[in-house]
């Protein structure tokens, strides 16, 4: 209940000031006329305060039966006074106006009539006296009860009217702002893909001709291969400033979220917990905005149908996968509709491998979470080595480069992760040189694969352009080397020998900026001290300590005044939570790891 006052607005503190001053007035008649009054002191000052209080604590409890409560109580207590103290049944007036307010245009008929036509002329005839002034009062309060409720309504739906254009007015604005960075990274794929590819393989394809050109030529082929070089770095600086052009995706993954609920917060009023459970890592670009749009869409939905008050976000990051949950103390909803925000999210979700689910219950809020697999951008490349790229030039550039080298043997290419899967198994290698954005199975999932089959294999990850936040989350999920394609091959020999001997190697155009990189990654875990690694609500520890009792849903549910239908979603939560499927598993992981 004071949870509720402290969420009143100026109406609800008229209608209680109107209800005190109506116990006030009794008090103060009981104490300065007690001779007025028939009965005992104490008895209308407790019946006074019976009526001034049973239908508030309804009106929190219970409040389809408030109404009626309050025009039996009310209605009934002034039969009494018309007995006990005829005199003072004018303060009727009072709580009809409350009764007044709080009636419908489904109720106002019969609380009407009740409040205005009979209990006054039930009055009338105790106190004997004509009805018919006390029936026009009392009809005339509650004529302005309702017009009080009018205003209300009036007042309601304009606060809904305003959050909801904040609320959309914000929506616009981030999706505005999304839409231009991924029209920037559509732009930097399609330069990438093309004129990337294109310059980068004209610089392999003049270097791997250089040895059977004269040597009065050689330097028009350095020429050549300056301008090629000149231009791809022209571009690198072109996409660099594209990719940078906004700083929240610069940042981490749960420094955008966390400026994302921060920005909902200051439009919306609503309160947004957040918080991130286990150790951050870097993740791609493509996945942060993934996880960003799910997040905006679920604060959205949250307080647009949900009608939420105080939203919780928790991103849990786990061995193998990231976890965005986001619950909410909303409305909730009987059945779950893939609408167009739903289907958007989850369509967004699918291309990242990943899945979403949506637990909710009426009048229990909504939980909504996406599950997203870790993967992380790699490539690779060794002495016995297998060239991996979709650019059949560049592969083949390469091998015919790499193949004149004394100290290399290229055991084969492959155009494709799955096909560079099977060399691996054929050939071992021991550096694999892998492009990352290839057709069908790419370089990161191939290179998570392939460190989880082959541990001690050396990875080295060939890109066109240079990505400081691709460099640093290839390296720190185990790639040796991060080079570019156009690399020269005198300075490619002496890194792959490097990487052989057990040394890891980085173009120098981006070594600065990685090593900046991977300190502001550190510097933002160093912010985090997770406590509890599952992030378990209090009443999720209850469920589960009940669970580990023996008690079966039913049980539960009777136990802490919930549905079985609350229990059951609780449940799941729990366990998606715990990463586990079934109740034996979450009272096993309990005890083993003594969460309870």
């Amino acid at each position: 209940m004071l949870f509720n006052i402290k969420k009143w607005f100026w109406y609800n503190w008229v209608i209680f000031a109107l209800r005190t001053i109506w116990l006030g007035i009794i008090v103060i008649a009981d104490i300065m006329y007690p001779a007025m009054i028939a009965v005992p002191f104490g008895v209308i000052i407790l019946s006074a305060l019976l009526v001034y209080a049973i239908p508030l604590i309804v009106q929190y409890r219970k409040k389809d039966w408030y109404l009626a409560v309050e025009v039996v109580m009310t209605g009934f207590f002034y039969l009494f006074v018309a007995f006990v103290a005829p005199g003072w049944t004018w303060p009727f007036v009072l709580l009809v106006i409350i009764i007044g307010v709080a009636s419908s245009r489904r109720t106002y008929m019969w609380t009407g009539i009740s409040s205005g036509i009979i209990f006054p002329a039930l009055n009338g005839l105790i106190t004997n006296r004509l009805p018919y002034e006390f029936m026009f009062s009392c009809s005339f309060g509650f004529a302005i009860g309702m017009a009080f409720s009018i205003l209300i309504e009036s007042h309601k739906q304009g606060r809904i009217i305003q959050e909801q254009k904040q609320l959309l007015e914000q929506h616009i604005k981030q999706i505005e702002e999304l839409t231009l960075i991924e029209e920037r990274n559509r732009l930097s794929h399609e330069l990438h893909d093309t004129i990337g590819h294109s310059l980068t393989s004209l610089i392999v394809g003049v270097e791997s001709l250089r040895s059977s050109v004269p040597d009065s030529q050689i330097e028009r082929v350095d020429k050549l291969v300056s301008i090629a070089q000149g231009s791809l770095d022209d571009i690198r600086k072109h996409l660099h400033q594209l990719s940078h052009a906004h700083a929240r995706f610069n940042q981490s993954l749960s420094e955008s979220l966390l400026e994302l609920t921060e920005e909902f917060m200051k439009s919306t009023g609503v309160t947004v917990n957040f918080r991130v459970i286990g150790i951050e890592t870097a993740v791609m670009q493509k996945m942060s905005f993934c996880l960003y749009r799910c997040l905006q869409e679920s604060l959205t939905n949250a307080v647009r149908h949900g009608q939420a008050s105080v939203i919780s976000v928790d991103l849990y990051f786990e061995s193998q996968q990231l976890r965005l949950q986001i619950e909410d103390n909303g409305n909730g909803i009987e059945s779950i509709e893939f609408g167009l925000g739903l289907k958007g999210m989850k369509e967004r979700l699918e291309q990242q491998q990943g899945t979403l689910s949506v637990h909710s219950q009426s009048g229990q809020g909504t939980v909504v979470i996406c599950n997203v697999p870790i993967q992380a951008e790699a490539g690779q490349g060794s002495i016995r080595l297998l060239i991996v790229d979709d650019q059949v030039m560049i592969a083949d550039s390469l091998q015919q480069i790499l193949s004149q080298q004394d100290n290399f043997i290229v055991v084969g290419t492959a155009s494709d992760g799955r096909e560079a899967l099977e060399q691996c198994e054929r050939h071992q290698p021991d550096i694999v040189l892998m492009d990352v954005h290839m057709q069908g199975m790419n370089g990161l999932e191939t290179f998570l694969q392939m460190k989880e089959r082959w541990p001690n294999m050396k990875i080295v990850v060939m890109t066109t352009f240079e990505d400081s936040v691709q460099a640093a989350s290839a390296l720190e999920h185990g790639a040796e080397g991060y080079m570019l394609k156009s690399t020269r091959p005198k300075e490619m020999m002496e890194a792959l020998k490097l990487i052989y001997s057990g040394g890891t190697w980085l173009d120098q155009s981006i070594a600065t900026r990685v090593f900046e990189e991977m300190k502001r990654q550190r510097e933002q875990l160093e912010k985090y001290s997770p406590n509890d690694p599952y992030g378990l609500t209090k009443r999720e520890r209850e469920i589960l300590q009940l669970l580990s009792d023996g008690l079966r849903y039913k049980s539960i549910a009777t136990k802490l005044y919930l549905s079985e239908g609350t229990v059951r979603n609780y449940c799941s939560t729990l366990y998606s939570k715990l990463g586990v499927s079934n109740r034996e598993e979450a009272i096993e992981l309990a005890r083993t790891e003594s969460i309870l």
